[in-house]
């Protein structure tokens, strides 16, 4: 696989909020940023893995874009489908990066496909793929981190959509810098 292959991640900083904003971000390995997509979703809708393959495929970059990569912390408050109906609409392999108190998704998204695996990475993070295998899943989270667990496809995303869907944090640190000076 090369060094280059151009992964978009997917994430939405964490926020708690119904209505939010998902920030895709497209990154040839971990090496360059191509681009960034971003869509508003209701996460209680029935359409969620629609609405992000939307995202996706709508962009300038879907016909070079060879993996996606979700945070799971997105699917959490989500339905159990929403990451086969995203792998789906996508046609794109799928790798969702899930922590310890996400189980419950992990084992009902096993039960609904034939073509997903689940393997832990450390301690409290593990994978969940559908149509990779394991293998395959380990290369790509190698060309695309730098050392971490995280991939910088899903760990640039997250920045970028907290900020988005935290205003509130980005005006208290405006308002800090206007002050000091």
């Amino acid at each position: 696989m090369k060094a280059e292959t151009r992964v978009i991640g997917i994430d939405d900083g964490g926020t708690q909020a119904r209505k939010r904003v998902v920030v895709g971000t497209v990154f040839r390995g971990k090496l360059w940023l191509d681009g960034v997509v971003s869509s508003v979703v209701d996460v209680r809708s029935c359409s969620l893995g629609r609405k992000l393959a939307e995202m996706v495929t709508d962009s300038k970059f879907y016909k070079e874009l060879r993996f996606a990569m979700l945070h799971g912390a997105m699917l959490s408050s989500a339905k159990t489908r929403c990451l086969i109906e995203f792998s789906n609409a996508t046609k794109l392999p799928t790798i969702a990066l899930l922590d310890a108190k996400q189980v419950r998704l992990v084992v009902s998204v096993l039960e609904m496909t034939r073509n997903a695996i689940h393997f832990t990475l450390k301690r409290n993070v593990s994978a969940l793929c559908i149509g990779l295998t394991r293998e395959e899943a380990l290369e790509i989270l190698r060309i695309t981190s730098t050392g971490k667990t995280i991939s910088e496809p899903v760990r640039v995303a997250g920045l970028i959509a907290s900020a988005i869907n935290f205003p509130k944090r980005l005006n208290w640190a405006r308002q800090q810098s206007r002050a000091g000076s």
